[in-house]
């Protein structure tokens, strides 16, 4: 009955949005509407059709009517136990109100005697951040159903691992979800067909997915698991996804793109050596120390909302110069919808575990900060805290002869629980306010004032997450 509830309640909430955005495209396009509009399309064709251009506010208030009643009735229906009811009203709800709003913009957008567009921030950012969210939300829970049914588990009781924290049986298939909620939208929002690279990221990202799937239910080797990454990591590459330069805050940017090879298939291709490699370096590490952050309820959906939602914003200041960047921003603003979606799924106490498919985030985010200018140091910076870990597990691994992706219990977040003696929701609420903070200066800062915050914060990082490892040692 909760998984009801929530399903019909996320339906209700996504109609609501709808709603509001129609409305306010008709209000900021109705002083350029002419007295009379097309409105009557039943009616045969001339004068009968036009109604007085008020009656776009009856519209969309059946529209408001038909969302209050059948709410009303289907939360009527569940708690009476007819679930199969309450959901034939939920799902009529969105029909119509899909089909009465679209339906209101397309009479404002033929009738209007101005062109009238949504701000394109709106258009770019929020609206397919808004989209993601509510997909995701919506297909999480029939996820979870999922995973329970046919045994997508990970059982504390079944499964060692020296850094699981679990205390009981948790469904996984986590990553799924997530990259349904970017999919499902992003399939009307996205050129999925034609732009090369965002055929790329997503291949990539549904290798990751479906592997992590198999690992969810099998447990792959992680050597298997290794060999995956660099498959998915290479598609997305060999779309074009490469660096051409480093800056260089000191002097002139490091060029990468001096030597090439052409391929002459279906076009003229070029692979840059030194640039695709630098790209696959840092895909790789990107998907690995974001996560190994994913040990704790409720870190990982916040590294992957707030990274994707700061390079969505540095990629709109660049818009002017790079048209193309839009479709990056809507990518990044659908991941981070996504992955905000996901944070009530995954935020303490946890009711999935990302999995494997984990990793499909962290490839998105990593090519991200790649294309439209937003430059790895800024990403870099948002993410310095799992970065930082990142690179002291794989130093103590070294140390102690121990393969360095082979996990531990010693992270940041291990600290955090058993050295201090933080709750879970402590050590989530730390990483979302400092990924927060981490963000907004990657925004503030450019140039040399970049390189010198860089430093900064990554002393600062350094010398907090080496008091931490001195404090006190984790229970063993």
């Amino acid at each position: 009955m909760k998984f009801i509830i929530n399903s019909l309640t996320w339906i209700y909430v996504t109609c609501i949005i709808i709603l509001l955005l129609s409305a306010y495209y008709v209000k900021i396009a109705y002083e350029y509407l002419p007295l009379k509009i097309p409105f009557l399309y039943t009616l045969p064709w001339g004068n009968l059709q036009l109604a007085n251009k008020s009656s776009m506010w009856i519209l969309l208030g059946l529209s408001a009517l038909i969302i209050i009643t059948n709410a009303a009735l289907s939360f009527y229906e569940n708690s009476k136990s007819n679930f199969y009811i309450s959901r034939f009203y939920s799902f009529v709800t969105l029909l119509c109100t899909i089909v009465i709003n679209s339906y209101a913009v397309r009479i404002v957008y033929i009738s209007s005697t101005k062109e009238i567009l949504f701000p394109i921030w709106i258009k770019l950012l929020l609206i397919p951040m808004v989209l993601a969210f509510l997909s995701t939300v919506i297909i999480t829970p029939l996820v979870i159903k999922f995973a329970k049914k046919y045994n997508f588990m990970d059982d504390p009781f079944r499964h060692k691992h020296p850094g699981m924290l679990l205390k009981k049986p948790v469904p996984r298939a986590g990553g799924f979800a997530f990259l349904l909620g970017i999919l499902i939208p992003g399939i009307f929002l996205l050129p999925i067909i034609t732009s090369q690279k965002i055929i790329g990221i997503i291949i990539g990202s549904i290798i990751c997915v479906v592997v992590g799937l198999v690992d969810d239910k099998k447990d792959v080797s992680p050597y298997k698991r290794l060999l995956i990454q660099a498959l998915s990591i290479s598609i997305a590459v060999l779309s074009g996804i490469i660096l051409i330069y480093i800056s260089n805050p000191f002097g002139e940017a490091i060029k990468l793109d001096s030597y090439k090879y052409v391929i002459n298939f279906a076009g003229e291709h070029k692979i840059y050596y030194f640039g695709a490699l630098a790209a696959a370096l840092w895909i790789g590490w990107t998907m690995n120390f974001m996560s190994w952050a994913n040990g704790t309820d409720g870190v990982y959906a916040g590294l992957v909302t707030i990274s994707a939602f700061v390079i969505s914003i540095l990629m709109l200041q660049t818009l002017d110069e790079d048209p193309g960047v839009g479709i990056f921003i809507k990518l990044a603003a659908l991941t981070s919808g996504a992955g905000l979606g996901m944070a009530i799924f995954t935020w303490p106490p946890q009711k999935l575990l990302w999995g494997f498919g984990a990793t499909s985030a962290g490839l998105i985010i990593a090519a991200l900060s790649i294309l439209g200018s937003t430059k790895v140091a800024t990403t870099l910076i948002v993410l310095m805290i799992p970065f930082l870990d990142g690179l002291f597990a794989i130093v103590r691994r070294l140390r102690r002869k121990q393969l360095p992706f082979w996990g531990d219990r010693e992270h940041l977040h291990h600290k955090l629980l058993e050295g201090l003696g933080w709750s879970k929701q402590k050590v989530a609420v730390f990483y979302w306010s400092t990924t927060i903070l981490l963000g907004a200066i990657g925004i503030l800062t450019s140039g040399q004032i970049r390189a010198l915050s860089l430093a900064t914060i990554a002393t600062l990082i350094i010398a907090g997450i080496a008091s931490i490892n001195f404090i006190k040692k984790p229970k063993q």
